[in-house]
Formats: structure tokens, C-alpha cells, sequence
């Protein structure tokens, strides 16, 4: 790997870090993954193929890191730091903004990883549909169907809070 390579992955940060925190769902949990993610680009810099997409390549890194740390939390558990949940329980600002962000939220983590995965590199990273198949290592058309799929659970979250909003127009408010 040249100089010019390793001075190239400098700019691949932010980018990285975007990715990672929409992975995630934490900015302190997204640092921890590109840290990961570079020191390992960094230690297997010689399997890095001149002429190749470098952003393609720290990203499929980045990816496979945190699919190891999601198969690691499976069986150890998440640790939770209480001091960093916030208002848990919603006081203040717009409530049903909340509970489409949550339930939103909630379908993104659920998405199998495939989808997840097409869905951050097309809508977050910006990434066009070609960049992101040859990440992938798979045809065009299986990005584009998959990220069709991300997109319709997430609209149909945003649509069971819209019917929520409207059934509770007619339950009595509690006393």
C-alpha cells in the first residue's frame, strides 16, 4: 500500500463514521467500530489491491467488524451505561415524533443484515447503486430490491404510528 493509499484513508473517516454510527445507533459505539475498522485496514494493508476502490474496501471492513460485534453481543450480552439513556420516558419535545423515530428505529435494527447494509450505503453513505452492489459482492438489481424492502418496513412503521395517532383521538385521556 503507498503512501498516497494511506493518505487517501484520512478522508474515508467521515464517511466511515456515518456509516458506522447509523450501524450502530451510538456515536461512542460507531468511534469504537472505525477505530476497529482501521486498525485492522492498517494491519492488512498488504491484502489491499492497488487500482481497487479503497472506499469500498474500508467499508466492507467496517461491515464485517460489526457483524463480528453483533455476533459477539449475541452471546456476552450488551452493556448499558443508564447515565447515557437520557429521558427515557419521553418528557418534553413532540411525543409522536419520538415514537416514529423509536419504532423507525426499531424496524432499522430489525432488518436482516443484507438489507440494513444496502440501505446505509445508498441512503447514508450516498453511495450509488453500482458502488454499493460491488461492495457487496452482489448484482445491481439485488441492491435495488433490497433496499426497496428496507424502505417499505420503514414506511409501514411510520404508518402504524400515523394509526396510533388517529385511534387515539377517540380513547379517553386517563385521569
Amino acid at each position: 500500500m503507498s503512501d498516497q493509499v494511506m493518505n487517501e484513508i484520512e478522508g474515508h473517516i467521515p464517511a466511515l463514521r456515518r456509516h458506522a454510527c447509523r450501524l450502530t445507533g451510538a456515536m461512542d459505539r460507531a468511534d469504537d467500530l472505525v477505530q476497529d475498522t482501521l486498525v485492522k485496514a492498517l494491519s492488512n494493508r498488504d491484502k489491499f489491491e492497488e487500482g481497487t476502490s479503497l472506499k469500498a474496501w474500508l467499508h466492507r471492513i467496517l461491515f464485517n467488524t460489526f457483524i463480528s460485534l453483533v455476533r459477539r453481543e449475541k452471546t456476552r450480552g450488551v452493556h448499558m451505561d443508564w447515565d447515557d439513556m437520557g429521558d427515557v420516558y419521553g418528557h418534553g419535545g413532540n411525543q409522536i415524533a419520538r415514537l416514529q423515530l423509536r419504532d423507525a428505529d426499531r424496524v432499522l435494527r430489525g432488518l436482516p443484515a443484507q438489507e440494513k447494509q444496502a440501505l446505509m450505503l445508498t441512503a447514508v453513505n450516498d453511495m450509488s447503486y453500482q458502488d454499493a452492489a460491488r461492495e457487496m459482492n452482489v448484482e445491481v438489481g439485488t441492491v435495488k430490491s433490497r433496499v426497496g424492502r428496507a424502505r417499505r418496513k420503514l414506511r409501514a412503521s411510520v404508518g402504524m404510528i400515523e394509526a396510533r395517532q388517529q385511534f387515539s383521538k377517540f380513547v379517553p385521556e386517563a385521569a
